[in-house]
């Protein structure tokens, strides 16, 4: 594995992402998803044929997803001179023909909290996300790889101008059409590390088998730990959608 520091670095300035080969090997990607099956407490989501398509909060429910999460936090500071912590996590499944992901940037979005207040999505923890995801099976066309499109570099409040705003951070058609995505191939082990400002976008799984990635999100160590706070806010926000925070259909 060779994390090309200085490259990497010019690209994520420049295009908001780049890519890890070979981070993790089979062993280590078998550990991480058996971790996480069998973690504990966690929060469960099902599509409509009643098939597992995500699970949240579980990366300190494993002795390796302790250890995962430390090596990415030194993996942003080594390349990009950065010092975060974890703000969330999940584990997308996406089953069998399971439907994609609108276009969406990750955290632009309005949601209603328990007392009723309008709140500003992820920028109530933070101002800059940090994506680590990490293809637990070989990501391409046939079951959805993720698109991904250069950062946008504008605020919340003029990004959210780019978004259907509607409790979701889905962008509006128009803006869709205007963004070149670029389709991001993946071999299990490999990492692709984005900002949250970068649009991206997935097709349906048409293989037989799930497409599982999983991510890790980051805010900058200034704002202090938000995970927990995040997590709470996700259960009590009165928008439509249960998924609302994640950005996610």
């Amino acid at each position: 594995m060779n994390l090309n520091i200085d490259i990497n670095r010019k690209k994520f300035l420049n295009d908001g992402y780049f890519i890890i080969k070979n981070f993790f090997n089979k062993k280590e990607i078998s550990i991480i998803n058996n971790e996480i099956v069998k973690s504990k407490n966690t929060e469960i989501y099902k599509d409509s044929n009643n098939k597992i398509r995500r699970i949240e909060k579980f990366y300190n429910k494993g002795k390796f997803l302790k250890e995962i999460n430390g090596r990415f936090i030194d993996l942003i500071w080594n390349i990009l001179n950065l010092k975060y912590l974890i703000f969330k996590d999940k584990f997308n499944l996406k089953p069998p023909h399971g439907e994609g992901f609108f276009a969406h940037y990750d955290g632009i979005f309005y949601f209603k909290n328990a007392k009723n207040k309008i709140k500003k999505g992820w920028y109530e923890y933070g101002n800059l996300f940090i994506n680590v995801l990490v293809a637990i099976d070989n990501c391409n066309s046939k079951n959805g790889t993720i698109e991904l499109s250069k950062s946008h570099k504008n605020n919340f409040e003029k990004l959210i101008k780019n978004t259907k705003n509607d409790g979701t951070p889905n962008l509006l058609e128009k803006i869709e059409k205007k963004i070149s995505f670029k389709k991001i191939n993946l071999k299990s082990g490999d990492l692709v590390i984005f900002k949250n400002t970068c649009p991206h976008r997935s097709k349906k799984n048409k293989t037989k088998y799930n497409r599982r990635i999983l991510y890790y999100t980051y805010l900058d160590r200034k704002f202090g730990s938000q995970y927990n706070t995040y997590f709470k806010d996700k259960k009590l926000s009165k928008n439509k959608s249960s998924k609302s925070l994640s950005g996610e259909k």
